[in-house]
């Protein structure tokens, strides 16, 4: 077996095994980041004084779709707008006191949330950010809801 017959083999196997374990990967860090966005809304909650278990169920109540697309569709908000994940999920927590749901695919939802996180009017640049971002999450939603 010459060397480049080897180093081919290698790769391949290489490439093989890394192939089977990724779907794997994003799945379970997919599963991490929305378990971390409804335990810090919950915590908010529990943070604002309501028990354990009462934050939670609000947190669930709030949550207009699966928690790992709602997560994913966060995530892409805060990425996008620049805001932290801290600010959005202490405004979250505004939300589900309220007992209203988190549509993170509508765009007036998410105006309304920029302009309360940032107490302040959105320039043409913020809001032009804001509508792809709706348009991206609304692509995310109906493909995978």
């Amino acid at each position: 077996m010459t060397t480049k017959n080897l180093l081919i083999l290698t790769l391949l196997a290489t490439s093989l095994t890394l192939s089977a374990t990724v779907p794997t990967q994003l799945t379970q860090t997919a599963h991490e980041q929305s378990t971390s966005i409804s335990t810090q809304i919950a915590a908010t909650l529990y943070d604002r004084g309501l028990e354990e278990k009462t934050a939670h169920k609000l947190t669930l109540a709030m949550i207009n779709t699966d928690e790992e697309l709602f997560a994913f569709m966060v995530q892409n908000f805060s990425l996008e707008s620049g805001l932290s994940m801290d600010e959005i999920s202490q405004e979250l927590g505004k939300i589900a006191l309220n007992k209203r749901k988190a549509d993170f695919s509508s765009y007036s939802f998410l105006i309304k949330l920029a302009q309360s996180i940032k107490k302040e009017s959105l320039t043409a640049k913020e809001l032009q950010t804001i509508e792809n971002i709706s348009t991206k999450n609304q692509m995310i939603y109906s493909r995978f809801s």
